[in-house]
């Protein structure tokens, strides 16, 4: 299209963006920017970066990419960041730049990086220098507030209350705006500002006490959509209205409209309203029907044991709404364990649903240990069709994603009873699917279907000849003499060099209880240290490896440190079965353990509570511990989503086993 076919509008606007460029970027090129940095390295492109984000058509990338280096992960200010920061403040004031809501959003990132960052990083010169540029065009970013924007407004507020320094001032400002602030978003925004510069006590006392006042006086009677904002402020500021019970009350007809996930980090730590609000976000999901209210259900189950409980019978009925709330509905059965199992016959009616129900009807009826769920996932296996994926995934965060499924060897190891049927399936995948996550996914799962695996010794010998030996010595040294099948391949292995060979001649051990191919091995200890697979291959040999207990005496008392890792629990497990002292090994779970008294936990956390049944009455010292672990509602959490409610079912039992163990 050429210039005399465009619409003038169009060619009026490019024009008064061109003519504008140069004053928006004026001092750009008075800056040595190769002399700055940013996470990439040298700050060169940075100019180039800014001067894209004055046109419309190429501002969304060049602003990811400015992103991206200046401000990266955030945890520190860049040189780089500094100097671009007045530049960000001058576009989004600017009403011809394009993606101003996205550019605040940047600037508010620095605003807000000044209260996350640690030492040193918070008094390095390139944060203090753009602190004092954020700080320096409070008066400037106050002009925010009138634009005609309501994002621009909702973006200017959320800057300015980063700024603490100048509380006094913004809350003058937002008070004086909100009786003529037309948009519930933005009038919203501005009385939580408010409350929670008073409550982070950012405002000075007097002031605080003013602004206290004058938000408690105008909380809004019930049937007012506007209460639940002014019910939040008061909870924020410890004010008597903000009630729980208020807050869940207010919540449907409130206005802006809020999301349960939203109100939840309001609650906080109060269980009995996370519950309350959860049953409010089931039927909310139901009517919609959208399934992301019912993020917040899964997030309550995984903070409180006793939540799942109580949810369950919701979640079952939730069974009979529309196909996204039931995929849901089954998403968060799967996970509830026991409690869970009452709807198994109603789950199992699923299993025909085309897609990914039917897939997690499969996989709640696997962690039941229901035979019902054998055909669907055998044929997953054999990839007819496949519908769980070879691999899984791991994340920390809080929050429950509703779109996190289990992978095959997640869902078979629930199905330890069947292994029978399900060898066959498994020996025919390692077969035809020779990649590394099969070898490792379902060696895991052979390893815990002990005896069942030995019809997979065939495939597993024929992978000692691949690049993958160390997960099929793995499962054979778990067969013992079952594997006898494997022993001229493991002989012969167990002579060569690299971690392989040692890999094999501890298996050799295990088939056949001839300790020499290891013991005669020097490579167990790599530069005078015993990782945890070796520690737990000499723990296997007993006092046979008695001459290696200096080794490890020495590595546990020179390396405290290390007792919480996988090196010091299998090291201290290893002394205890060679010397049968549990002294230095009881000291080195007390250390793994220690994330049990904060409700937390660590993957190593539950090897040492396995290793706790097997030292019996030695362990009574955790008694107390372990009592608490069983017993009480906060869950163990290291992972997120299902996978830590069902990591805080491990561990649980684990502890009650322990308790068992230690009683005898």
């Amino acid at each position: 299209m050429t210039s005399a076919s465009r619409p003038a509008a169009a060619v009026t606007f490019r024009c008064g963006l061109m003519c504008g460029v140069a004053g928006l970027l004026d001092g750009v090129s008075e800056i040595d920017w190769s002399a700055l940095e940013h996470a990439y390295g040298s700050a060169d492109e940075v100019p180039g970066w800014l001067a894209a984000m004055t046109d419309p058509e190429t501002c969304v990338d060049a602003l990811g990419d400015l992103d991206a280096a200046v401000y990266h992960q955030g945890g520190a200010v860049y040189s780089a960041g500094a100097a671009v920061v007045p530049f960000l403040i001058r576009f989004a004031l600017d009403p011809t730049v394009p993606h101003r809501v996205d550019i605040l959003d940047l600037v508010c990132s620095f605003a807000m990086l000044h209260h996350e960052m640690r030492q040193p990083w918070r008094s390095q010169p390139s944060a203090r220098t753009c602190r004092k540029g954020l700080l320096g065009a409070f008066d400037s970013l106050l002009r925010l507030l009138d634009d005609p924007d309501p994002a621009i407004r909702r973006g200017g507020v959320e800057i300015l209350v980063g700024l603490v320094e100048r509380a006094d001032d913004l809350a003058d400002e937002l008070i004086r705006r909100l009786p003529g602030e037309a948009d519930p978003d933005v009038a919203a925004d501005y009385i939580l500002a408010l409350a929670s510069a008073a409550a982070r006590d950012a405002l000075t006392p007097g002031k605080r006490a003013a602004t206290a006042g004058w938000l408690s006086d105008r909380i809004p009677p019930a049937g007012d959509p506007r209460r639940l904002t002014f019910l939040v402020a008061a909870r924020r500021l410890g004010h008597q209205a903000g009630t729980a019970e208020n807050l869940l009350a207010a919540y449907p007809h409130s206005v802006p409209k809020r999301t349960v996930g939203w109100l939840s980090r309001e609650l906080g730590d109060d269980r009995e309203a996370r519950i309350a609000l959860a049953r409010i976000a089931i039927g909310e999901a139901t009517r919609a029907p959208d399934d992301r209210p019912l993020a917040e259900v899964g997030t309550v189950m995984r903070k409180w044991r006793s939540a799942t409980v109580a949810l369950t019978p919701d979640i079952g009925a939730a069974l009979d709404g529309p196909p996204p709330i039931r995929a849901a509905a089954v998403h968060l059965l799967a996970v509830s364990g026991d409690a869970g199992r009452v709807w198994s016959d109603r789950v199992a009616e699923l299993l025909s649903q085309p897609g990914r129900t039917g897939a997690l009807a499969a996989w709640a009826l696997a962690r039941w240990g229901d035979r019902r769920a054998v055909p669907a996932v055998e044929r997953s296996l054999r990839r007819d069709p496949e519908v769980f994926r070879m691999g899984s995934t791991h994340y920390g965060d809080d929050f429950y994603w509703l779109d996190q499924d289990p992978g095959i060897a997640d869902v078979c190891l629930s199905l330890a009873a069947y292994a029978d049927d399900l060898v066959p399936a498994i020996r025919w995948r390692l077969r035809n699917d020779p990649g590394t996550a099969t070898a490792y996914q379902l060696t895991e799962v052979l390893k815990a279907y002990g005896p069942a695996a030995a019809a997979a010794v065939p495939e597993l010998t024929a992978m000692l000849d691949t690049q993958l030996p160390v997960p099929a010595c793995n499962v054979l040294a778990e067969l013992g003499p079952a594997a006898a099948a494997a022993r001229t391949t493991l002989t012969r292995m167990a002579v060569g060099d690299g971690p392989e060979a040692s890999a094999a001649a501890w298996t050799l051990f295990r088939v056949t209880g001839d300790p020499e191919p290891f013991l005669a091995r020097d490579d167990v200890r790599d530069a005078r240290r015993i990782n945890a697979a070796a520690a737990r291959r000499l723990g296997d040999l007993g006092p046979l490896a008695a001459r290696y207990l200096p080794d490890i005496e020495r590595q546990l008392v020179e390396q405290p440190a290390d007792w919480p890792t996988w090196d010091g629990v299998e090291l201290g497990f290893a002394h205890y079965r060679i010397t049968s002292d549990p002294t230095l090994c009881l000291n080195v779970f007390d250390a793994a353990l220690d994330p049990l008294r904060h409700s937390q936990q660590l993957p190593v956390s539950r090897q040492a509570l396995r290793y706790l049944v097997a030292l019996g009455p030695a362990a009574t010292t955790f008694t107390p511990l372990l009592h608490r672990a069983a017993e009480q509602d906060e869950r163990l959490l290291y992972s997120g989503g299902w996978r830590g409610i069902s990591e805080d079912d491990e561990a649980r039992d684990l502890a009650r086993q322990a308790l068992a163990a230690a009683a005898i």
